[in-house]
């Protein structure tokens, strides 16, 4: 096969360059033979880049036009990746930076900005867009140095993310077309963006899905799907009217079985899957007895509300139209549950705060006698903060606040009950055992 005259360089640059010093030197001759490797033109630019790499580490802008030279010849990022000893997944992500606007990547070659910047900036697809954000961005900065996080904001400020978002996981990615996620290749949990207007609008029409289904399963006689629960105060109550929950109706095999399985529940100390199997079990049988209350003579006057609350499903039965009485002639007779009173709806709010109040100061003051038990009353409390998964838990945030003023000021025994006496003494004590100056700082403990 014929060979042409000559030959590009793939690698060896520096070497070449040396040499053709050495000639201008007459340290060697003209003529004189170097060894040389030829490959084919398809394997030049991985040999470029696979020498380069070992040599001297690349810089990001070398490495991101090194595979848009190789994606340009028809190679897939898993080929790239295992011709350089890459990831897939990486020459995926420096690919993404190659599409960023060329004003951008002549700054990542500068050393302006560094490969973080550049990620931040390609969630936005449009180049001219990208030069906006990051002229802003470098407007906003100190002495015209962009930040991630503004860069970041700039792009994101009408959206949210999809990661560990309660909302988007019950609504599901199918619910959005692929122009509607913002995909961020360089977050380790495949994270994303995705508009909030259009993520509570699915989540709404999720919602009424929801609450059709819950309408004709059931028997009510008219469902809604919403944002936030019907609710007893303000607005809601010149629309809606909420019944109290009857009391569940259980069968007598139901009782039987929920009987059983709260047996085997405590029997059981750890989590295990079939602990989880059995609480399964109780909360369906629970369902079924609390909707079984519902009457079908409630269920035609009612309807049930689903929403959206704490990052959950809230589901509200036996919720009542207040226009419909007030349009027909003729009252509804709406059955209406009302729940029965008990003992302590007698007892006055005045008495019940002196009643709380005298309570609280004896158990503080029973706590303070056993300092085991406070520990270990303590550690539980840390440790509900910290592996609770609560909406409005605040992990490892301790609050000690002293309240004894309110306390003796409602308590009948005031200041001068035998509990409050015994705080008094003891905080007086414990006083004194500390230093002078210690509240400095902590040092001393």
């Amino acid at each position: 096969m014929p060979r042409p005259a000559c030959h590009g360089t793939g690698a060896g640059g520096r070497r070449l360059a040396a040499m053709n010093l050495l000639a201008t030197e007459n340290t060697i001759h003209p003529d004189w033979p170097v060894r040389v490797k030829v490959v084919p033109d398809n394997l030049a630019t991985a040999a470029s880049l696979t020498e380069n790499g070992q040599h001297l580490e690349m810089h990001p802008a070398e490495q991101i036009a090194g595979f848009r030279a190789m994606a340009a010849e028809g190679k897939t990022p898993a080929q790239t990746g295992d011709l350089l000893g890459y990831s897939p997944r990486h020459v995926q992500r420096m690919l993404k930076l190659a599409g960023l606007a060329p004003v951008i990547l002549e700054a990542l070659a500068a050393d302006k900005i560094t490969t973080e910047h550049c990620q931040a900036l390609a969630l936005e697809d449009n180049p001219d867009r990208q030069v906006q954000v990051y002229e802003a961005a470098c407007r906003e900065g100190w002495n015209n140095k962009p930040e991630v996080r503004v860069i970041r904001n700039l792009i994101t400020d009408s959206q949210v993310s999809t990661l560990n978002n309660s909302k988007y996981t019950f609504v599901g990615e199918k619910a959005f077309s692929g122009d509607e996620i913002r995909a961020d290749l360089f977050s380790d949990e495949q994270g994303g963006f995705v508009d909030k207007l259009a993520l509570d609008t699915a989540l709404l029409e999720k919602l009424q899905w929801v609450a059709e289904c819950l309408k004709e399963a059931e028997g009510w006689a008219w469902c809604a799907g919403r944002m936030e629960p019907v609710s007893r105060y303000g607005e809601d109550t010149e629309v809606y009217r909420i019944q109290d929950e009857p009391d569940a109706v259980y069968t007598e095999q139901e009782q039987q079985r929920l009987d059983e399985l709260q047996e085997l529940y405590d029997e059981n100390q750890t989590a295990s899957d079939e602990t989880d199997t059995m609480e399964s079990e109780i909360e369906a049988i629970e369902c079924a007895a609390q909707l079984r209350a519902w009457t079908l003579e409630m269920r035609a006057q009612s309807g049930v509300v689903v929403s959206w609350r704490h990052g959950e499903i809230c589901v509200q039965r036996g919720v009542s139209l207040r226009e419909q009485s007030e349009t027909e002639d003729e009252p509804a007779q709406v059955p209406v549950y009302e729940r029965q009173p008990e003992p302590v709806d007698e007892i006055s709010v005045p008495l019940l705060t002196r009643m709380c109040a005298e309570r609280t100061l004896s158990v503080q003051a029973a706590l303070m006698q056993q300092p085991e038990k406070s520990l270990a009353l303590l550690a539980w409390t840390l440790c509900l903060n910290v592996f609770s998964s609560g909406a409005y838990n605040r992990p490892a945030q301790i609050s000690l606040n002293c309240k004894h003023y309110s306390l003796t000021k409602d308590a009948p025994s005031g200041e001068s009950g035998v509990a409050f006496v015994t705080l008094s003494q003891e905080g007086k004590r414990l006083e004194t055992l500390l230093p002078e100056g210690w509240t400095q700082d902590f040092t001393t403990f």
